[in-house]
C-alpha cells in the first residue's frame, strides 16, 4: 500500500519533536507494507540531499507560499500516487479525492499564543478550521484528544496513537567519552527542550536552587545542564546565577544529536522536565528508555506519559519543582525503582507500534473506498 505524505517538517532548520516523528515514519512504516511517498514544498536538490529526502516529490511553490495559500483554503494539494494522504503535522494541504490523515500533535498555540509567532497562531487557528477535511484526526495523547473535543466543531473521528522512542543508554564507555568530551561534571541533573517559555527552563533553574537550598547529597559539587535550541532565555535567570556564584554550574549545551543525548541522559543523576504544557511529552519517555529518573509536570498530558514511573510537580511553583528534585536526589531507592519502572514504562512507547497503529488508520480509510 502507498500512502502520500507531506514530510516539510524535515525541511525546517530544526524539525524538533514533529520532524522526529515524521522521521519515524518514514523508517517504521515501511515494515508494516506500506510505501510512504514523501512530498515537500520546493527547495533546491541539494536541500533534499542534505534533509536525507534526495527522491522526494516537490511542489512547484515554496512553503511560505505553498502555507498561504493552503490557510487561505485555496492552492492545490499534494499529488502523487498514494492511496491515502497524511498530513503528519497542522500544514494541511488541499483535498483531493483520496482519503485524508491529519496529525494534530497539540493545540498549545491557544493556551500559549505568547510562545508562537502571530503568523504562526494565524495559520495554525486557519488549518484548525480546515480540520474537517481529514476522514481520520491522529492525536498522540488522550490529553490532545480532549483539547480537540472541546472545540467548537469537534471532528468526529479522533484516534489516540502515542508517539515512541527508539532512545536506549548507550554503552558506558561511549557516556564517559560523551561526557569528557563535553566537558561535564558529574553529578549533574539534566534538562533538554527547546529554550522557550512554555519548556519552562526558567522554572527549571529556579527549581535546581530550591533543591539545593533545601540540602540534597553533593549540593556543593551538582550541576545543572540543558540541552536543545537556542531559543528564549530570561535575564532575570543570569543575574541571580550570577549573585548566588552559580553560573558555572547551569550550562547550556546547545542542540545535540540523538547519541549525544542518549548518553546524557545515562549518565545523569535525574531528567527535570517542568513543562507548562505538552502535546506528547516525548523528551519524558526518551529519558525512561536510557534508564534515567524523571520528575515531570502534573499536566496535560505528561501524566498520561509518565505513569507511575516520575516524580510530578506543579510546573508554576520553583519549590515544588526543587522539593520533588530533592526528594529524588536524597533517595537512592526510590531512584532506583524510577529508573526501572522508566525502562518499563518506556518500553510501551515504540515507533514499531505507533507505525502499526498507524498503517492500520491508512487500511481502514482505503477499504472504506
Amino acid at each position: 500500500m502507498r500512502v502520500t505524505m507531506f514530510v516539510e517538517q524535515l525541511m525546517q532548520p530544526i524539525p524538533g519533536g514533529i520532524g522526529t516523528y515524521v522521521r519515524a515514519m518514514l523508517r517504521h512504516l515501511p515494515p508494516q507494507e506500506v510505501e510512504v511517498e514523501p512530498v515537500v514544498a520546493f527547495h533546491r536538490e541539494r536541500d533534499l540531499f542534505e534533509a536525507g529526502l534526495p527522491h522526494a516529490r516537490r511542489l512547484r511553490s515554496g512553503r511560505r507560499v505553498l502555507y498561504g495559500r493552503w490557510e487561505r483554503g485555496r492552492g492545490g494539494g499534494v499529488g502523487g500516487t498514494g492511496r491515502v494522504v497524511h498530513a503528519p503535522s497542522l500544514a494541511i494541504p488541499r483535498r483531493d479525492r483520496r482519503p485524508l490523515v491529519v496529525t494534530v500533535h497539540d493545540v498549545l498555540f491557544r493556551e500559549f499564543p505568547e510562545a508562537f509567532p502571530p503568523r504562526g497562531v494565524r495559520f495554525h487557528e486557519a488549518m484548525l478550521g480546515r480540520l474537517h477535511d481529514a476522514d481520520v484526526v491522529i492525536a498522540p495523547s488522550r490529553a490532545t484528544a480532549v483539547a480537540l473535543a472541546g472545540l467548537d466543531e469537534p471532528h468526529p473521528d479522533v484516534r489516540v496513537i502515542p508517539m515512541g522512542t527508539a532512545y536506549t543508554a548507550p554503552p558506558p564507555e561511549v557516556v564517559e567519552e560523551v561526557l569528557a568530551r563535553l566537558e561535564v561534571q558529574r553529578p549533574y541533573v539534566l534538562w533538554s527542550g527547546t529554550v522557550e517559555p512554555r519548556k519552562n527552563p526558567e522554572g527549571v533553574v529556579r527549581g535546581f536552587v530550591a533543591a539545593l537550598d533545601s540540602g540534597v547529597p553533593a549540593a556543593d559539587d551538582l550541576n545543572l545542564y540543558l540541552v536543545g535550541p537556542p531559543g528564549w532565555w530570561s535575564g532575570d535567570i543570569a543575574e541571580m546565577l550570577s549573585d548566588r556564584k552559580l553560573a558555572e554550574r547551569v550550562r547550556r549545551l546547545g542542540d545535540q544529536p540523538p547519541l549525544v543525548r542518549q548518553a546524557l541522559l545515562a549518565g545523569a543523576e535525574a531528567f527535570v522536565f517542568p513543562s507548562l504544557a505538552e502535546g506528547f511529552g516525548l523528551p519524558v519517555v526518551e529519558a525512561m528508555a536510557c534508564g534515567c529518573p524523571v520528575v515531570t509536570s502534573n499536566r496535560s498530558s505528561l501524566p498520561e506519559v509518565a505513569g507511575s514511573a516520575a516524580l510530578l510537580c506543579d510546573p508554576d511553583d520553583p519549590n515544588s519543582i526543587g522539593e520533588a528534585l530533592a526528594t529524588l536526589l536524597r533517595d537512592p531507592d526510590l531512584a532506583a525503582d524510577l529508573r526501572r519502572l522508566g525502562l518499563r514504562r518506556a518500553a510501551n512507547f515504540t515507533w514499531e507500534r505507533t507505525a502499526r497503529l498507524t498503517a492500520a488508520v491508512y487500511r481502514d480509510l482505503a477499504g472504506r473506498r
